[in-house]
C-alpha cells in the first residue's frame, strides 16, 4: 500500500510537471468518456433499467396475427379474449384494455386521455394505488355509475394532490364520476400514450359475437412457464377458434411480445446504433491518448533509464506507468460525468417523443459504475502502447542519449497503426451518419398525398350524455365548421376520424358486390375514415375521378362512399370504378354504398409504408361516436390565433366542450421519423468528433516525427532539397496513413452499416455515392491537418541544425 501511494504521489508530480500534456489528455478522455456516460444512461433507461411492475419479465402483450398481414400486432377481438382467458393456462391472469377519454369540467374544462380496464388489469401488473383501490366485478357490468382511478399526475394537477379525494365524486362531461384510488407516482402507463386515468372495461355477453377487433391484451405468465410454451399453447388455442368462427377467424393467430420489447419497439435499433458510435469515439480518444503517451515515453527516456540505473526493477517501472495512465483516466472520467449530467438534461429536453421512458433518464449507480469501469479500462487500453515506447526495457543508451528523444521504428509504426486506426473508425462513423442523411432526404422527399403546409389539426370529443345520437353530433359539428371557415384567417376546414400520422386508424375487411365471394379470411382489407365534404379541400387531396361527398349525402340519401387510387387500382385494374357498389364489414354490412369518387393516395401513419386501400364515408351516413379530428388550413402560419379561433369557435357552441391533441401536421409527420432524425443527429455529432479527433492524432504524429526527423531534415535542406520537396515529403506520409485507413475503413463500414437496417429508406448499406462524399471529406480534412507540420518542416533552417551538431 505503501508503494502505491508513493506511486500515485510520484504521478501527481510527473503530471504537474507537465500542465499541457495533462490538460489535453484530461479533456479528450472526458469528452469520450462523457458522451459514453450519457448514451449508457438513454440505453439504461430504455433496455435495461425493469419497467415498474412487479416481475416484469412475466407480462407479455398479446396480439392478433392475420397471415399476409401488413402487421403481426393487430388489436384484439373483445370476443377471443374472453376465449383465451377461458381456455389458456399459461397465464396467471389476461387483461384487455381499450382507448378511454373524458372532460373534466370546472373553471376551465380539460379534455384527458384515459384507458378502459378490465377489472384484473392492476393485478395483472402486480401495481396497486397509493389511495384507494381498483376496480371490482360488479363495478365492471353495464348499468353501474361511472368509477374512475387517476393518475398521480393529474391527481396533482388538477385536484392539488387532495388525499380526501378519494370516495368523492367529480364533475365531468355528462355527469359525474367517483374516484376510487389514485396510482404511485412510479407507475407508468403503458405504451401508445398518455393516459391520465382508468375505468372499468364491460364486456358482457354481446362481446362474445365476433364483430370487430379495437381491445389491446397484456398477459402475466406463470412461473416456470416459458414464452415459448405460452406461444404453442396460444397457436393451439387461435386455431381452434379458427375452425369454430370460420368467417372471422380463418388466418389469425395470436402473437406474443415481450413487454420489455414491445416498450422500446423501433428505438432498440437506434439506440444500439447510437451506443456502438459514441463506443467508436472513445476507441478514437483512447488512440490519440496512447499516442500522447508514447510521445511522452519517448521524451522520459533518461529519466526511466536513470531509474534502472539505480535499482528500479522493471515491474516497478510498469506500476509506475500504469499509475498515472490509470489516474489520467480517472481524471477524465470524473469530468466526463459531470458533462454527462449535463448532456443527460440536454437529451431529455432534446430527445423525441418517439423514445420510450425518456423522462426517466438519469445517471444513476448502474450508469456510475459502467462509467468507473470504461475509465479504468480506457486507462490500462492507452498506457499499454507506452510499454513498447521504453518504459518496461529502459536501456543504458537513455542515459547517452542526453535530452534528445528518438521514437524506434517499432514505436513509428505503432503511431502510424494508431492513426491508420483513427481514421478507419472516424470513416465508419461519418459513412454512418451519411447514410442517414441521405435516407432522411429520401423519405421526406416521398409525396405525402396531400399539403401539409398551414395546416392545423385538433381533437374533438362530444359527451355521448350531451350528445346521443348521430343527428345532433353532425348539427353540432356542421354549426362549428360554419363558424370556422368565415373565420378570417381560416382558409378552409374540414373534419376526419383520423388524420394521417395520427395512428392506423379503423379498417375491415369489404367485397365487390356482383363478384364472387372471397374465401374465410381471404377478403381484402381497407382502412375507413368518415370525414365530412369540406376535408379533401381542406388538406388539397386531390380528386381523381367522380365527385367528392356533399351535404346532400346524409342519412336519407342512398349511401355512398369515395375510394383511393390504390384501392381502384387493385379492384378495377384499367376499368372506372365510379358506379361499383361495395359491401364493407362496418356498421352496417346491408347498406352496399356506391363509389362516387376517386381520391389520390394519402400515407397513413409514415411516408415509408405501403400504400393500402382506403374507403372514405361520409359523415351524414356513418356512425363517428362523437369523436372526430379537425383540420383547418390557415392563411400563412397562424398556428397561435387559428387555434385561439376554435377555442372560441367551441366556447360559443358548448361553453364546456375543450378540444385537444392540438398539433401542426408538420409536427405529426415529423413525429413519425423521430425513430430516424434522433440516431442521424446523434450520429453526425459524434462522426464530426470523431473526424477532429482523428485530425489531431493525425497532425500529432506528423509534428512529432517532424521534431525527430529536424537533423535529418537539416541535412536534406543543406544538401539542395527545396522547401516545396519537405512539404511533399511530410503531405505523402500523412496521406498515405490518411488511404490505409480509408480502404481499412472502407472494409469495415460495409460490414457494420448491415446493422442500420429499418434505419435507411431507399438507400443501400454500401451507397457508393455517400462512400465518395465522406472519403473526400476526410482526405481534405487530413490534408489540412498534415500541411501544418509540413509548413513547419519546410522553415527548418539548416544553419541552426548543423550548427547544433
Amino acid at each position: 500500500m505503501d508503494t502505491l501511494l508513493q506511486d500515485l504521489r510520484y504521478a501527481l508530480r510527473a503530471l504537474r510537471r507537465s500542465p499541457g500534456f495533462t490538460v489535453v489528455t484530461v479533456l479528450t478522455l472526458a469528452l469520450g468518456i462523457g458522451a459514453n456516460t450519457a448514451i449508457f444512461s438513454v440505453v439504461n433507461a430504455v433496455l435495461l433499467r425493469p419497467l415498474p411492475y412487479g416481475a416484469p419479465d412475466r407480462l407479455v402483450m398479446v396480439w392478433e396475427r392475420k397471415s399476409g398481414g401488413p402487421t403481426d400486432r393487430n388489436v384484439v377481438s373483445p370476443a377471443n379474449y374472453l376465449d383465451w382467458k377461458d381456455r389458456s393456462s399459461s397465464f396467471e391472469g389476461l387483461a384487455a384494455f381499450t382507448w378511454s377519454g373524458t372532460t373534466l369540467l370546472g373553471d376551465i374544462p380539460e379534455r384527458v386521455q384515459g384507458r378502459k380496464v378490465t377489472p384484473d388489469f392492476f393485478s395483472v401488473l402486480a401495481v396497486a394505488p397509493a389511495l384507494g383501490r381498483t376496480f371490482t366485478d360488479e363495478e365492471a357490468r353495464k348499468g353501474q355509475g361511472r368509477v374512475l382511478i387517476l393518475s398521480d399526475g393529474l391527481w396533482r394537477r388538477r385536484f392539488g394532490a387532495d388525499p380526501t379525494l378519494v370516495g368523492q365524486s367529480i364533475a365531468v362531461a355528462g355527469g359525474t364520476a367517483t374516484v376510487l384510488g389514485i396510482m404511485p407516482r412510479s407507475f407508468q402507463p403503458l405504451p401508445w400514450g398518455q393516459e391520465e386515468y382508468w375505468e372499468p372495461l364491460t364486456l358482457g355477453a354481446d362481446d362474445h359475437l365476433r364483430r370487430g377487433r379495437y381491445a389491446q391484451v397484456i398477459g402475466r405468465l406463470k412461473p416456470g412457464v416459458t414464452l415459448a410454451a405460452a406461444e404453442a399453447e396460444m397457436a393451439g388455442i387461435a386455431g381452434a377458434l379458427a375452425q369454430e368462427y370460420v368467417e372471422f377467424n380463418t388466418g389469425w393467430g395470436a402473437n406474443l411480445v415481450p413487454l420489455s420489447e414491445q416498450v422500446s419497439g423501433s428505438s432498440r435499433l437506434a439506440l444500439l446504433v447510437v451506443l456502438g458510435a459514441v463506443s467508436l469515439v472513445l476507441l478514437i480518444a483512447c488512440a490519440n491518448v496512447a499516442n500522447l503517451m508514447l510521445g511522452r515515453a519517448a521524451s522520459r527516456r533518461r529519466e526511466l533509464a536513470v531509474r534502472s540505473a539505480l535499482g528500479a526493477p522493471r515491474w516497478r517501472l510498469t506500476r509506475q506507468w500504469f499509475t498515472e495512465g490509470v489516474l489520467l483516466a480517472c481524471a477524465g472520467g470524473a469530468l466526463g460525468v459531470l458533462l454527462a449530467v449535463w448532456g443527460v438534461d440536454l437529451l431529455v429536453a432534446a430527445g423525441p417523443t418517439g423514445i420510450p421512458r425518456l423522462a426517466e433518464l438519469s445517471v444513476d449507480g448502474r450508469v456510475l459504475a459502467v462509467s468507473v469501469l470504461v475509465s479504468l479500462l480506457a486507462g490500462v487500453l492507452f498506457s499499454l502502447p507506452g510499454l513498447w515506447g521504453g518504459v518496461a526495457r529502459p536501456s543504458a543508451t537513455g542515459l547517452r542519449e542526453g535530452a534528445r528523444t528518438t521514437a524506434g521504428t517499432g514505436a513509428r509504426r505503432f503511431r502510424g497503426a494508431l492513426v491508420i486506426g483513427q481514421v478507419a473508425l472516424a470513416l465508419v462513423l461519418l459513412f454512418g451518419a451519411g447514410l442517414l442523411v441521405r435516407s432522411l432526404q429520401r423519405l421526406t422527399a416521398v409525396d405525402t398525398g396531400f399539403d401539409p403546409r398551414n395546416l392545423l389539426t385538433a381533437q374533438l370529443d362530444l359527451p355521448l350524455a350531451s350528445y346521443p345520437d348521430d343527428a345532433r353530433q353532425d348539427a353540432f359539428f356542421r354549426r362549428l365548421l360554419e363558424r370556422l371557415r368565415a373565420t378570417p384567417g381560416i382558409e378552409a376546414a374540414g373534419l376526419v376520424t383520423y388524420v394521417p400520422f395520427m395512428g392506423a386508424g379503423a379498417a375491415t375487411g369489404f367485397t365487390v358486390v356482383g363478384r364472387p365471394r372471397p374465401s374465410a379470411g381471404e377478403e381484402p382489407v381497407a382502412d375507413i375514415r368518415v370525414v365530412d365534404p369540406g376535408y379533401f379541400d381542406a388538406m388539397k387531396i386531390p380528386l381523381r375521378l367522380g365527385r367528392g361527398p356533399t351535404a346532400a349525402d346524409g342519412a336519407g340519401a342512398p349511401p355512398v362512399v369515395v375510394i383511393n387510387e390504390t384501392m381502384a387500382r387493385q379492384l378495377w385494374p384499367g376499368s372506372d370504378p365510379i358506379g361499383q357498389r361495395v359491401q364493407v364489414s362496418w356498421w352496417n354490412e346491408q347498406a352496399l354504398p356506391e363509389v362516387i369518387g376517386v381520391v389520390g393516395d394519402v400515407r397513413r401513419t409514415s411516408l415509408d409504408e405501403d400504400l393500402r386501400p382506403m374507403i372514405y364515408y361520409p359523415m351524414g351516413q356513418s356512425p363517428t361516436g362523437g369523436g372526430m379530428m379537425l383540420v383547418a388550413r390557415t392563411r400563412g402560419d397562424a398556428t397561435a390565433s387559428t387555434t385561439a379561433a376554435i377555442r372560441q369557435a367551441l366556447r360559443e357552441l358548448d361553453p364546456v366542450l375543450p378540444i385537444s391533441d392540438v398539433a401542426t401536421m408538420y409536427n405529426r409527420l415529423a413525429a413519425t421519423m423521430t425513430d430516424r432524425r434522433y440516431p442521424m443527429i446523434l450520429l453526425g455529432l459524434f462522426a464530426g468528433v470523431a473526424l477532429a479527433l482523428a485530425a489531431i492524432g493525425l497532425y500529432g504524429v506528423l509534428a512529432f516525427a517532424v521534431g525527430e526527423r529536424t537533423r535529418e531534415l537539416g541535412v536534406r535542406m543543406a544538401l539542395g532539397a527545396r522547401p516545396v520537396d519537405i512539404v511533399g515529403m511530410v503531405l505523402r506520409g500523412g496521406l498515405s496513413l490518411t488511404l490505409a485507413g480509408l480502404g481499412l475503413g472502407a472494409v469495415t463500414a460495409a460490414i457494420v452499416s448491415r446493422v442500420l437496417g429499418h434505419l435507411l429508406y431507399q438507400v443501400p448499406a454500401t451507397d457508393p455515392a455517400t462512400f465518395g462524399a465522406v472519403s473526400t471529406l476526410l482526405v481534405i480534412v487530413a490534408g489540412v491537418a498534415c500541411l501544418v507540420p509540413a509548413r513547419r518542416a519546410a522553415r527548418t533552417d539548416p544553419i541552426v541544425v548543423l550548427r547544433a551538431e
